[in-house]
């Protein structure tokens, strides 16, 4: 899973970031252009790290850890099973965010979905 991935494809991605409250195109735009390359580093320490053009985060599998999404604060869950990373995040008790991430060949597929169901899928090829 290690490696630095091009996203080939964005499906519902766009209408995924309204919903989780980015506010207008423009930003929407330039989060999509940000988040085009994904590099995605195991630590050796029980902490992966993965930077794209919007930013840098540095988790640990198993263990609940502090995120951010725009302003809001939230707690994050990562566990691993095999080639497939599950994130899940929380903003107090209530889940926000899911993110499973599936390594098939040298192809990354990441499903994003919101509280209220919107899925987002994103495809991505390592370089």
């Amino acid at each position: 899973m290690e490696g630095c991935y091009k996203v080939e494809e964005n499906i519902n991605f766009e209408n995924f970031l309204k919903v989780m409250g980015v506010p207008d195109d423009e930003t929407i735009q330039k989060m999509i252009q940000a988040t085009k390359q994904v590099t995605l580093t195991n630590n050796g320490d029980g902490t992966w790290t993965q930077v794209s053009g919007l930013k840098t985060s540095t988790f640990p599998l198993n263990k609940e850890f502090k995120d951010s999404w725009g302003d809001k604060e939230l707690t994050g869950l990562v566990t691993m099973d095999g080639l497939k990373m599950n994130k899940v995040y929380k903003l107090g008790d209530v889940s926000v965010m899911t993110e499973e991430v599936v390594l098939s060949g040298s192809c990354l597929t990441v499903t994003l979905v919101a509280r209220g169901g919107t899925k987002a899928v994103r495809k991505l090829v390592k370089m």
